[in-house]
């Protein structure tokens, strides 16, 4: 749980910087740079009145995060493929981001627990860097399904700072859909 004075805590950060293109898999029915105050996910804010955005820094990142969310599964549903979209995102000013991997965890006097425990977690310390006087844009992390990649989760406040740049249906780049498969060992099912 964040401590008690986290308020009062140096944040490790890391920018953004203006320009980087960050990538995203969305439902078709919804914007690239919606941002989710459902509660249901990882950093969402746990009384639901801000939303955030989930991308990454690569699209195997995206995907390990969106697509294999059930563990061991050697499958990734077709209906569930062919309701997503491939997205690219510009950032358009830097965002200033609360590292929760490497020596940010410790930094923070967190675990590793925050990006893989329960949501319930994760959503406590989200709300502590939202209401946190420095203002951070969001959170960046490891993914849960795919160490090696690094994630964001964006705050809603950061909504004026983000440029769609193309989005496509999943299933429209059979080519990229068949690289990611491969990379996961995972079929359609």
């Amino acid at each position: 749980m964040p401590p008690a004075d986290f308020s009062n805590c140096d944040l490790p950060a890391e920018i953004i910087d203006a320009g980087a293109r960050l990538k995203r898999i969305h439902r078709s029915n919804l914007s690239p740079t919606f941002f989710g105050a459902t509660g249901g996910n990882r950093f969402d804010d746990p009384s639901k009145t801000y939303g955030v955005c989930y991308l990454a820094t690569t699209i195997e990142g995206a995907f390990a995060e969106t697509c294999l969310r059930t563990v061991g599964a050697r499958f990734v549903a077709l209906t569930f493929l062919e309701e997503r979209c491939f997205a690219e995102i510009i950032v358009t000013a830097p965002l200033r981001l609360v590292s929760f991997h490497g020596p940010g965890l410790a930094q923070l006097g967190a675990t590793g627990a925050v990006t893989s425990g329960p949501h319930s977690v994760a959503q406590l310390w989200s709300r502590a860097v939202y209401d946190h006087p420095s203002t951070p844009d969001g959170v960046t992390y490891r993914s849960n399904h795919d160490n090696g990649e690094l994630c964001v989760a964006l705050f809603d406040r950061t909504a004026a700072h983000l440029k769609e740049d193309g989005s496509e249906p999943i299933m429209n780049n059979r080519a990229r859909l068949a690289a990611l498969l491969g990379r996961y060992k995972v079929g359609i099912g």
